[in-house]
């Protein structure tokens, strides 16, 4: 469509209007017939476009375009602790969330809450390899003899591991080697190498950020709301350990591994099998599928490089060929960008300082927003209140403000080019 073969109707009503983009807007524009009255919808606190331009905050701010705000909430209940934390968040405030740690009630009277949680970063990780390598190789006759060289005390600890090999940087001289050596799980290692662990924090129960994730998706949250109800995990990354595709394998192993006679397709480095959670990642005018839809593989045909996606809401089945499926990707975890304009009956959101560069006010707000009856964040708090503290510092340089201002119909302007 376009000004030679315009849309034919009386009002044309479009959603989710942060999400537009300039090029999408003048395409859109374009199309629209001179008696056709336009209604915009959306939320300019949200995350903006992908792609140029911050098409619904201009035309808010400019005073040009009428602008109706609707306050009544009906996605979730008026008392929810979701709406309240997000006018908080919003205002640059950082709410005090409960803790299922501190006190369990909150699972049944609460539908926002926040697990104290850490995940070694990759430094980190770097460290505990170098000591634990170190340990296993010190001579087993000095065990076997009742020797113990890597007990000793804290303050020589970093002067005995130059002596034996061992180079302990400056932010680690405070860790326990002897503590750090003998740690069997990954969350004893990370309680031996941080410096603080906050009180409520789920190290002291064996798990990790990465472990409560996994442990809220297959176990406590299904106990609690019941098996069918639908869980997104959002997150501000698609790289890292609680990147989106991290978060996927990890899922995928836990609800739906591999099987002796499961049929299963690959694509580059993911593996889909029947039961799946998938979203498709672009257009397609031909399956009738768009980006951002989500579904569930109903079957997979391994022999002919086919399977059949089920979409939400309707229940729509799409059969993919071999060269459809590349546009799909996992769907246990997908970042807050992707699931602009979604809801979901339960968001998980790990908010963690690995996350800095993505840390911003409007995709916390963004992310919470997408939850109907629950959403528990996981991390660290000072994360979030990195978050909150944090505008989107990326000014866009547009000009449809200044248009809109100076271009309006009787203002006696004509306006520069720009």
């Amino acid at each position: 469509r376009d000004e030679e073969s315009p849309l034919e109707t009386d009002v044309l009503i479009v959603d989710e209007c942060s999400m537009l983009d300039i090029s999408l807007t003048a395409s859109l524009l374009r199309a629209v017939a001179a008696e056709t009255a336009l209604l915009f919808i959306g939320d300019a606190d949200q995350l903006p476009s992908v792609g140029a331009g911050n098409v619904l905050r201009d035309m808010i701010a400019s005073g040009v375009v009428p602008c109706y705000r609707l306050t009544q909430i009906f996605r979730q209940a008026r008392e929810s602790l979701i709406i309240r934390y997000a006018h908080e968040i919003n205002r640059g405030e950082l709410p005090a969330i409960d803790s299922p740690f501190k006190r369990p009630g909150v699972w049944q009277d609460s539908d926002c809450f926040f697990i104290d949680a850490e995940e070694a970063s990759v430094r980190q990780l770097r460290f505990i390899g170098q000591v634990k390598r170190h340990f296993n190789s010190i001579d087993e006759r000095e065990r076997r003899a009742g020797a113990k060289p890597y007990e000793f005390d804290i303050a020589d600890a970093a002067e005995y591991g130059r002596g034996a090999g061992l180079q302990v940087p400056e932010p680690f001289r405070h860790v326990s080697l002897d503590a750090l050596s003998t740690a069997d799980s990954a969350a004893a290692e990370l309680l031996a190498v941080l410096k603080k662990v906050h009180p409520w924090s789920s190290l002291y129960y064996g798990l990790t950020a990465s472990a409560v994730v996994r442990k809220l998706y297959t176990e406590w949250i299904p106990k609690y709301l019941g098996p069918a109800c639908e869980i997104q995990v959002l997150t501000p990354m698609i790289r890292g350990s609680l990147g989106s595709a991290g978060l996927n394998r990890m899922i995928q192993q836990a609800v739906n591994p591999a099987g002796r006679g499961k049929a299963e397709l690959i694509s580059g480095e993911r593996i889909y099998r029947a039961g799946d959670r998938v979203i498709h990642r672009r257009n397609n005018y031909e399956l009738g599928v768009f980006n951002g839809d989500i579904g569930i593989i109903k079957e997979v045909d391994n022999e002919n490089l086919t399977c059949v996606v089920s979409f939400f809401p309707d229940n729509r089945e799409v059969e993919y060929h071999r060269e459809d499926i590349a546009e799909l990707d996992m769907a246990y975890a997908i970042t807050v960008h992707k699931a602009q304009g979604s809801e979901f009956d339960v968001v998980i959101l790990p908010v963690l300082t690995q996350h800095y560069r993505m840390l911003f006010r409007n995709l916390i707000y963004t992310g919470l927003t997408r939850a109907r009856k629950l959403a528990v964040f996981v991390g660290a708090r000072r994360a979030l209140a990195m978050a909150v503290r944090n505008r989107d510092t990326s000014l866009r340089q547009t000009a449809l403000l200044y248009l809109l201002q100076t271009r309006r119909p009787g203002n006696g302007k004509k306006g520069s080019s720009v």
